[in-house]
């Protein structure tokens, strides 16, 4: 069963965060205050991942357990780990006096979470007449991307809005795992994100506040560097913009390498 359209979009609460689409919804939960959850939903498929990251900041480790819906085989780092067969009862709901977004989680921890970014059914769909636009309402606009690709250990999950954008990745050849949700902000000089919620191996972090995601994220331009990323004391990661063309804008990614935002 699809998500319904009126809880599709970006939500985010004290302890909490969501980017929801009708296909596919990620979750951001701070279960206890060095426990923040990944839960990864497929409307078809059911939950299909959760990773927890236990500790604080980059005194923390994480446990996954990941599933392949076409072969049901499973990928974890503890056997013993039934967070994935819980989490399936979770439940995301409207409600009807506030407007807000309800989770409850399967052990009865309630978060309530704000819209920040709406998604009707054309969010997606990119203009292919915005060649008039600003080098930065550009980047914004062709930066949006819904995706949920997934083979035998290995997820790759996009939901990037205007202003946020949503990311569970999973590699287990590479022991590779990256959830995350943050803030984007753009200008001349390029693109910058500053991440509010952040799980990865060893990396654990939520905003303490976690309503200040709800705020937009004010970039500083002299922060970025002209020929590659920086990482400036803000927490923000920042891409300076390399080359400009009709249909592609290149950005100086890390370790030399070259981002793209694609028109198409």
């Amino acid at each position: 069963m699809k998500n319904p359209n009126e809880i599709c979009g970006i939500w985010h609460g004290k302890n909490a965060s969501a980017a929801i689409t009708e296909d596919f919804s990620m979750f951001f939960l701070r279960l206890e205050p060095e426990l923040i959850a990944a839960v990864l939903r497929h409307s078809d498929y059911g939950t299909v991942g959760t990773v927890y990251g236990m500790g604080k900041d980059w005194n923390a480790n994480s446990i996954y357990r990941i599933i392949n819906p076409d072969s049901g085989k499973i990928f974890c780092n503890d056997e013993n780990d039934e967070r994935l067969k819980l989490h399936k009862s979770d439940k995301a709901e409207l409600d009807s006096k506030s407007g807000n977004l309800i989770y409850t989680a399967y052990n009865g921890s309630r978060f309530e979470l704000t819209l920040s970014e709406k998604f009707d059914q054309d969010f997606f769909v990119k203009d292919k007449n915005s060649n008039s636009l600003s080098l930065p309402e550009k980047m914004a606009k062709w930066n949006i991307l819904s995706c949920f690709y997934y083979e035998d250990g290995f997820y790759n999950v996009h939901i990037d809005a205007v202003k946020n954008a949503a990311y569970f990745g999973f590699d287990e050849k590479e022991k590779f795992l990256y959830c995350r949700i943050g803030k984007n902000a753009y200008c001349e000089k390029g693109w910058a994100m500053l991440s509010t919620t952040c799980i990865r191996m060893n990396e654990s972090r939520m905003l303490e506040d976690n309503l200040l995601a709800l705020e937009d994220y004010k970039l500083n331009e002299d922060f970025f560097v002209e020929d590659g990323c920086s990482f400036p004391d803000d927490g923000g990661w920042y891409w300076s913009v390399k080359e400009v063309t009709n249909d592609v804008i290149y950005l100086n990614g890390c370790g030399g390498a070259t981002y793209e935002i694609q028109k198409n």
